[in-house]
């Protein structure tokens, strides 16, 4: 039977040693039946290639001049299962995550299935918290939320032919995920948003400014960000970021969130140019 097929996972790479590589490797050969494991590799120097050739199956393709979207497309590309994976280097799968996502592939309105995400760098776990105290929901129900707006890839398990001819932009630097997810949804397939599968994440880089910028012309280039929410961003940097510092007296948390609006909405703005 289909759930019982081994997969193929694709995993996007550079210098990802930390936080948790080795851990994230593990978890992916204890809980998932890995056809092979395809890394596309952005020129590490580190130690990832050489820990990653430590395990069995890996196909290593090598784009150093590329980015997010052409790695993405190359693996996509090298898929030969019905089924694939797209994992993140900074995740720990849960256990039985591929238990879990069994009953959602036997569906076949079912294009793709993302695992929640639980955040365990220390601001953005600040910033889950504090909207889960707003909320009065877990953390489950607040990764969720977040995963039913945009498309994530943190672990999320695509069908094949549901992607089948996509040419990803290769100039999305960002939010390439949520392209792939509008692609799969044009072709008529759902993608789900669930509280299980579920994955650890330990974000590896440090967030810049321009990184929210880039975000936010991309968000209008593809339609993912409108004007009402544009606007409403704007109204709610600054109480949201006084609620984060007020409910865990975290101010990195705080900070970065005010200025993931505000740079996000320069962004937006200047992609209308």
């Amino acid at each position: 039977m289909l759930m019982t097929k081994a997969v193929d996972a694709i995993m996007l790479t550079k210098n990802s040693i930390r936080p948790c590589l080795k851990e994230c490797l593990d978890s992916i050969y204890k809980n998932i039946p890995i056809n092979n494991l395809i890394v596309v590799d952005g020129g590490s120097s580190d130690g990832t290639l050489e820990l990653l050739k430590r395990y069995p199956r890996v196909k290593i393709i090598m784009d150093t001049k590329g980015n997010r979207a052409t790695s993405r497309q190359l693996g996509i590309k090298a898929v030969e299962t019905e089924w694939f994976i797209f994992l993140d280097s900074d995740v720990i799968l849960c256990d039985k995550w591929f238990e879990y996502v069994k009953p959602y592939l036997s569906d076949p309105k079912v294009g793709a299935v993302w695992g929640a995400a639980l955040q365990r760098d220390s601001a953005h776990l600040a910033r889950y918290s504090a909207m889960s105290k707003l909320y009065g929901k877990d953390e489950f129900w607040i990764a969720v939320k977040a995963g039913r707006k945009r498309g994530l890839t943190h672990d999320t398990i695509i069908r094949t032919k549901a992607v089948e001819g996509i040419i990803i932009p290769n100039d999305l630097h960002v939010l390439e995920d949520h392209y792939i997810r509008m692609y799969v949804e044009k072709k008529g397939y759902l993608w789900l948003s669930v509280p299980r599968p579920y994955c650890y994440h330990f974000t590896h880089t440090r967030e810049r400014p321009r990184d929210y910028f880039i975000f936010g012309k991309a968000a209008r280039k593809i339609g993912f960000l409108k004007l009402p929410t544009v606007i409403m961003y704007l109204l709610l940097g600054v109480p949201k970021s006084i609620w984060i510092y007020i409910s865990t007296k975290n101010s990195e948390a705080a900070r970065t969130q005010y200025l993931t609006y505000i740079y996000i909405i320069k962004g937006w703005i200047n992609g209308g140019n």
